[in-house]
This record gives C-alpha cells, structure tokens and sequence, in this order.
C-alpha cells in the first residue's frame, strides 16, 4: 500500500481514538492532575523515566514516586535540601528502579530548577541559534548532552544500572522509547493529550518513541523495515510519519500506541477484531495468523 493510500487510515486511528478516556489509562493522565507548567515539565520527567512496563503496574509506581513531592513539585524540589530528599522512598521498588534511582533523578532536578530555572533551559545549553530546534539531528544531539547533564548532577558518585536506565542517552544507539516519550509531551500540543509547555523544540524536531508493540504496528502498515528496534528504528518510522505531516509526525503515536495498550491489536489475526479496525486495509497480518516482515 502506497504512503498516500495509507494517510487516511492512520486519520481514521485518531478518529477512533477515544483520547481523553485513554488518558485516563496512560501515565501522561498523571501529569495532566497538576495545573501548574512547571510541576508539569518536573511530573513528565519523573512519570516518563518510569514507564515501562504494564500500564495497570506502572501507573500505580509512577503515583508512588510523584506523592512524596507534594502538589508543587516543582517548588518542593527547588527549596529542598539533600538531607529532605534522602528518605523520600525508602520502600521504593519497580522492577529494576529502587528509591535511590529516583533520589539521584530527584537531586538532578533540584539541581537544574535551581541553576537553570527550568528544563528547557538545560535542554537549549550549546543551542548554536536562538532559533526554535526543527531538525532531528540537532535534537538528538541536544537530548544526548541534556541526558549527560542530568546524569552528571545525581546524588550518588558512582552511575549505577538503574538510574541509567531512567534516563537513556540516544548516542547509545537505542530507541530511548521513554526519554522520547517525555519530549513527545512537553513539545507537542497543548492538546488533550501533550502539554505543550516547551516553546523553543519544534515538534517536527521530535522522535517516535518507538517500543516491541508499537514497532510491531508500523511493521504491519509498512512503516518500519528495520527488525531491530533501536535509534535506527525510531527515525526512520519518524521519517515516514514526516512524509504525512512534516510539520508534526507524532500526531499519529497516541492512538497508534493505544492501538495495544487497549488490547484492540493483538498482534496476530483475529476474526472477531481484525475487521473492525481501522488499519484493518493496510494491515500485513494474513488470517492464518502468520504475517510477513514482522
């Protein structure tokens, strides 16, 4: 199926999409609880570096990592002082993430809200223009150096697995799936779902956050060539997604993602789904459920 004979299914996903109901079951529904642009840039960071996993288990863990800082995060963590974060998650545990990862993640905030007044602001050091980033090169150069700085302002001396896994670095080559979900919110919009609070990232700068199950769908829709899901990977479903809305390719993440996490998409051919859905016609699944370059 031809790139332009696909447009209109990937608009019919969005139509389909019931976006605020699935709001309500994402980890973004829990920023959008705090009013306040700055508490909400301080929420994204902590609810992205923390989602992954099943939505039903990480939703639960992003709310216990968010609760200790109050309905000012973004305050509460530029007053505080080392001693008053130290015993902030004591019982903390989600999978690989313990309490001391999210007090390193706590202590790069504070760091940055106290030198550079916000995240944005650290994003934009070694910016060459004062021009708004609209190409994805210099974004990911950007990210790469913003999740360095972050990284270097942890509380603890030694990098330990599991605050690099928070905050991955796109130099390493992999899909950094939820660093690229954190930009997705704060650059697009403001709309139902993204805030829209960054004004200096274009969102044609921004990547696809890219996972097995997302990737999985752009397999079937002929988006994605790449087996592998990685940096590669991510940009180039980008780029196809750019040939339909150049100004703005993750329109169409949202309720391509929510295609799975509803469990509308199983991955595998169902009579009593398959012909209801709306890439249905574009889709390469076969009704014996085997399908081809996936």
């Amino acid at each position: 199926m031809s790139l332009k004979t696909l447009k209109p299914l990937l608009e019919k996903i969005i139509e389909h999409c019931s976006h605020l109901e699935r709001r309500d079951n994402d980890p973004v529904g829990l920023v959008h609880a705090y009013d306040e642009d700055a508490d909400r840039e301080v929420a994204a960071l902590f609810s992205s570096c923390l989602a992954y996993g099943r939505v039903e288990l990480l939703r639960p863990a992003i709310r216990r990592a968010l609760t200790p800082l109050g309905a000012r995060p973004a305050e509460f963590l530029r007053t505080a002082t080392i001693p008053d974060l130290e015993n902030l998650w004591p019982d903390f545990t989600y999978r690989m993430t313990r309490g001391p990862d999210l007090l390193d993640l706590a202590c790069a905030l504070r760091s940055t809200l106290q030198n550079e007044g916000n995240l944005q602001a650290l994003y934009l050091q070694g910016k060459d223009s004062a021009e708004p980033v609209a190409q994805r090169d210099e974004h990911l150069r950007l990210a790469s150096r913003f999740v360095r700085r972050l990284r270097s302002r942890r509380s603890r001396s030694k990098m330990v697995r599991g605050f690099r896994y928070l905050l991955p670095d796109p130099a390493d080559g992999s899909a950094c799936k939820r660093l690229h979900l954190f930009f997705r919110w704060v650059v697009r919009g403001p709309d139902i779902i993204d805030l829209g609070i960054w004004d200096k990232v274009n969102p044609s700068a921004i990547i696809m956050p890219l996972d097995t199950h997302t990737s999985r769908l752009c397999r079937y829709l002929g988006l994605l060539q790449r087996k592998s899901v990685d940096g590669k990977a991510a940009r180039q479903v980008t780029q196809q997604l750019a040939s339909f809305e150049s100004a703005d390719p993750l329109r169409y993440d949202f309720a391509l993602c929510h295609l799975g996490i509803s469990g509308r998409c199983i991955h595998r051919y169902c009579a009593e789904r398959c012909p209801d859905c709306p890439i249905q016609p574009a889709c390469i699944l076969i009704a014996d459920g085997s399908s081809t370059g996936v």
